[in-house]
């Protein structure tokens, strides 16, 4: 930054350069000048301080819904998994036949394989 003396200095020598008569002219355009860069930088960051309040207002629009599907898949996920679990056996024990856990083991199969279960000889499965 320049100090004082320094800028004595500089406007003696422009003095006597460029003489009494041109150099108030020489600071009138340098002042104008000056005036133009501050408006236009004035400008410059009023537009853009309008741009980034558009794009804050289009993020917003977005969030809102993206909050609501973002709900919805959570919502989603805690009904499939209540869906999905198992099913507890709550009748009585068969005294005959296949059990609860049996049936469980031949779906099982069923859902690895693809195909059927019986428990027919081969020769006699169709």
């Amino acid at each position: 930054m320049l100090q004082g003396q320094e800028i004595f200095v500089i406007l003696l020598v422009a003095l006597v350069v460029l003489g009494p008569q041109r150099l108030p002219e020489l600071a009138r355009k340098l002042g104008g000048w000056a005036a133009e860069l501050r408006r236009a930088a004035r400008d410059l960051r009023v537009g853009l301080e309008a741009e980034v309040g558009d794009l804050r207002g289009i993020q917003e629009d977005f969030r809102a819904p993206m909050k609501e599907v973002t709900q919805v898949m959570r919502d989603a996920t805690k009904d499939m998994d209540e869906v999905t679990k198992p099913v507890k056996w709550v009748g009585p024990e068969p005294s005959t036949g296949p059990t609860a856990a049996d049936a469980a083991e031949d779906l099982a199969e069923i859902e690895r394989t693809g195909e059927a279960i019986t428990d027919e000889p081969d020769d006699l499965a169709g």
